[in-house]
């Protein structure tokens, strides 16, 4: 499974599942026009490396098949890489700065941890109080 960048000809297959999932509605963007096989797909490699290779897996049997038929195949021979599919599409989606803003959803922000002392203290106890010797399994 090549984790290589997705071909042209793969990029519009996936394009055509994509909006065959996500169509373009009153105020809001198809998955195509999202970027899905473009910049957010890329955006998306930086979290998941070996997303083309997945995505090609499907990609080459939908190829030459229109894609309600190539998603109701996987549907019912794999429900659940149709549903990782499906999820996939979603979350490439959501990368998108415009999609967020049309639902009025910022985002994800980082949240720093809050840790108290004693909390670590109460947690570390029972590790001092068995000292750092080897165990007997």
């Amino acid at each position: 499974m090549s984790n290589e960048r997705l071909t042209a000809l793969e990029c519009s297959v996936l394009d055509r599942l994509a909006d065959t999932l996500i169509p373009p509605a009153r105020d809001a963007i198809c998955a195509s026009q999202a970027g899905v096989s473009g910049p957010l797909l890329v955006q998306a490699e930086t979290y998941a490396p070996d997303l083309p290779g997945r995505l090609r897996t499907f990609i080459s049997e939908a190829t030459g098949i229109e894609p309600v038929a190539a998603l109701t195949a996987l549907k019912l021979r794999d429900s659940a890489a149709y549903d990782a599919f499906c999820e996939t599409i979603a979350a490439i989606y959501f990368l998108s700065p415009q999609v967020r803003a049309t639902i009025g959803f910022a985002g994800r922000e980082p949240k720093p941890a809050r840790v108290e002392v004693s909390d670590l203290e109460d947690l570390l106890m029972p590790v001092l109080e068995a000292g750092f010797a080897p165990r007997a399994v």
